[in-house]
């Protein structure tokens, strides 16, 4: 069946400027376009049934897709007459409204589209039938399990953690120009089960990729046009972005740094998913640590944990809360952090040598003793790694913990995170989780150093309750 050519499509229609679409897609978008939608076998059958397009924030991955089911929807001839049925599912509502608002954009601004499409809520429909584009957030997607459709896009795929939607969304095997198109950036996973991961590797030849990544000129190819992001926009992101973020948003690259402390993956195997919090449990001895702050930037955190069959757990991970005009009061946090110590059941707490006497007055006030630890944030760190590595620790589903500890980075022998970044919550959590695994008889070895401690040296060292 012959085909009408993307670009052929493209000719006739405006960009949502005014300007002609042809004039506004770089070279290299389309070639994508004619690759991934116009490449045929020997039979007339599609070559691809998968499409794949990775690069940098605002290089146009999402305007492509909106235009390859523009392109399905209006200019294509479905095999069979089964009909033009098209998904777009977005990572989220807001980003699905993204999605819906640039797709009518295009349909509005082009009469010879808009003529032949009625507008509906979230859905743009042929007057007679034979088509429609419909899109939705991921959560509502998984409604359409077994609905049969020419073209699926999935936008932002790497927002997807397991097959679910995918699973729902699968291919009608039955239709020969059945087609799925994914948009992403890279993955701040790296595990086997995670789709793009398991995409990424997988030698399949009706499978078209299209991933540039690396520096910011191999991953940001609009660099510099008169559409694309300057450097100096990429510049002033690389400022006020965590540097992992930055990474995947406009280098394309997994979100850990080279010199990265953690492995990201053995971080996620230690998050329980969907536990935010774990009660205070009776006859359990829960231990306490804390990162302060003196109402800065950098936020103050209380972390608590308990040991369980060696398993090092992590009860709760709490900040100072609500700023008031970018701060907050220290005394008005040791006291929120001293209630819920008290809830815990917990009569001290440890801490880094912060403010000097400060915090142990503060929560004298309180009834809580603050002991300073002895082993600094790197050294906690260092003792931490091997608990991860060894499947001893298991996290709470907090996003904060996880960034910042896939953010740290080695820096020479200390570890510590990136220029601009903030380790205040991995810091709590990592000091509370080493204080469990500290061995309560008589006498316990120092694991950074291995020398022997009586329990009266680990209480100064704020290593013993």
């Amino acid at each position: 069946m012959t085909q009408v050519h993307p670009l052929t499509f493209c000719s006739h229609l405006d960009w949502i400027d005014g300007k002609p679409l042809l004039d506004v897609i770089e070279p290299y978008r389309q070639r994508i376009l004619t690759d991934a939608l116009y490449t045929f076998r020997p039979d007339d059958t599609i070559r691809y049934k998968r499409c794949l397009t990775g690069r940098a924030k605002k290089t146009f991955k999402t305007s492509d897709a909106m235009l390859a089911a523009i392109y399905k929807l209006f200019a294509w001839r479905a095999a069979g007459g089964k009909g033009n049925q098209i998904y777009i599912v977005a990572s989220d509502l807001a980003q699905a409204n993204d999605d819906l608002d640039l797709l009518k954009k295009l349909v509005r601004c082009n009469p010879i589209l808009n003529d032949l499409v009625i507008l509906k809520n979230n859905i743009v429909e042929l007057k007679d039938g034979t088509g429609f584009i419909e899109i939705l957030p991921s959560r509502d997607a998984q409604s359409l399990h077994g609905k049969t459709y020419l073209f699926l896009v999935v936008d932002e795929l790497h927002t997807q953690k397991d097959y679910k939607l995918l699973e729902a969304l699968e291919l009608d095997r039955t239709r020969p120009d059945a087609m799925q198109w994914f948009a992403s950036y890279a993955s701040m996973y790296r595990h086997k089960g995670v789709p793009l991961v398991d995409i990424q590797r997988q030698d399949d030849p009706r499978l078209f990729v299209s991933w540039y990544a690396g520096t910011i000129e191999e991953a940001c190819p609009s660099l510099n046009t008169p559409y694309g992001p300057t450097m100096e926009d990429i510049e002033d992101a690389r400022r006020s972005l965590p540097s992992w973020i930055f990474r995947r948003l406009y280098l394309n690259l997994p979100g850990q740094p080279d010199d990265a402390a953690f492995d990201a993956e053995r971080v996620e195997d230690a998050v329980v998913a969907k536990r935010r919090v774990l009660p205070p449990v009776p006859g359990v001895t829960h231990l306490a640590f804390t990162d302060l702050s003196g109402g800065g930037g950098d936020d103050a955190t209380l972390a608590i944990a308990h040991e369980t069959n060696g398993i090092a757990v992590l009860d709760l991970l709490i900040d100072q809360g609500a700023r008031t005009n970018g701060t907050f009061s220290p005394e008005a946090t040791v006291e929120k952090f001293s209630h819920t110590l008290k809830v815990y059941g917990c009569t001290s707490v440890t801490g880094d040598r912060y403010a000097a006497q400060w915090p142990v007055q503060a929560f004298q006030k309180h009834g809580i003793d603050y002991r300073p630890a002895e082993l600094n944030r790197s050294q906690l760190y260092a003792a931490f790694e091997p608990l991860l590595n060894s499947g001893k620790v298991e996290l709470l589903d907090h996003p904060k913990l996880l960034q910042q500890l896939i953010g740290l980075i080695r820096k020479g022998e200390k570890i510590d995170h990136a220029s601009g970044d903030h380790d205040d919550h991995a810091n709590a959590a990592a000091g509370v989780l080493v204080l469990t695994q500290v061995d309560r008889s008589a006498y316990a070895v120092n694991f950074l150093t291995g020398k022997i401690l009586t329990d009266h040296e680990l209480w100064k060292r704020g290593l013993l309750a």
